[in-house]
């Protein structure tokens, strides 16, 4: 049990350095390959060639590709309230700003990753994630004494498994931005699937659960968890099935998946 227990202190030690950061600022270190990528195509657009850059390949030519963003025109003035209103319905009570929404569901595939992607927060949304399953097993008297609890736990959270079975519960798929490699028109769930559907929807998931680490602390993002999180993503390949009653229960002690949020201060 020695492994879990570093794995878990490890997990912890990520959330608090992270916690420590402001909620509009991505942690140090974790900025995304994308970002980097789209800073250097930013200075190339200026003239400014990389360092040691190679001369232009002929590229073949391809269908034209476009941003997937569910057939709707994406705005590029950051105050556009159109993805915080999406997540405050969805996170109600919790409120999250323009700016901060936008981020959130802005993947860094997008042009619009420039302006700021959910790189940071996704990273940081993983840790918590980790840190609260594997609280979740070592306080279970569920759990087998010889259990390798670090692959329960990535199993249980992984990212692709989020996007898959949260992800559309979420309606993530029709409000996020990204820009998978697709045939201009493509439609297709099977094709988006490929493409990375589930993997960047459950990106998003965790840059939510970041977020409201953040922005509204621990206690808040541990309630998102136990009545809107783990319930809804109890299925095959994930979390053994030994658990599933004890992680029900759990959840209607809390309230359900009704539970407010945020609890009235007396």
């Amino acid at each position: 049990m020695s492994g879990a227990i570093r794995c878990l202190g490890n997990s912890l030690r990520s959330s608090r350095l992270a916690a420590r950061i402001s909620p509009g600022a991505l942690p140090q270190g974790v900025r995304s390959y994308g970002q980097a990528a789209v800073r250097q195509r930013e200075d190339v657009g200026e003239g400014q060639a990389p360092v040691n850059a190679a001369p232009p390949r002929k590229q073949r030519s391809t269908p034209a590709e476009r941003p997937y963003t569910s057939g709707r025109p994406v705005s590029t003035d950051p105050e556009d309230p159109v993805f915080a209103n999406y997540l405050n319905r969805l996170m109600h009570p919790l409120t999250f700003s323009p700016e901060l929404s936008r981020r959130i569901m802005t993947h860094s595939s997008h042009a619009l990753a420039r302006k700021g992607h959910n790189g940071g927060l996704s990273f940081f949304g993983r840790r918590v994630l980790n840190t609260y399953t594997l609280l979740f097993l070592q306080a279970s008297p569920n759990l087998p004494k010889d259990a390798d609890i670090e692959d329960i736990t990535s199993r249980t959270v992984h990212t692709s498994l989020l996007g898959q079975h949260l992800g559309g519960a979420w309606g993530i798929g029709r409000e996020m931005v990204w820009a998978p490699s697709l045939p201009a028109g493509t439609e297709e769930l099977e094709a988006l699937r490929h493409a990375g559907l589930y993997k960047v929807q459950g990106e998003i998931i965790q840059a939510v659960v970041g977020a409201v680490y953040h922005q509204y602390g621990g206690s808040v993002a541990h309630r998102l968890y136990h009545t809107r999180i783990l319930p809804n993503i109890l299925t095959k390949g994930g979390l053994p099935m030994m658990f599933h009653d004890e992680v029900h229960s759990i959840a209607e002690r809390i309230g359900g998946a009704e539970a407010p949020l945020l609890q009235e201060s007396r």
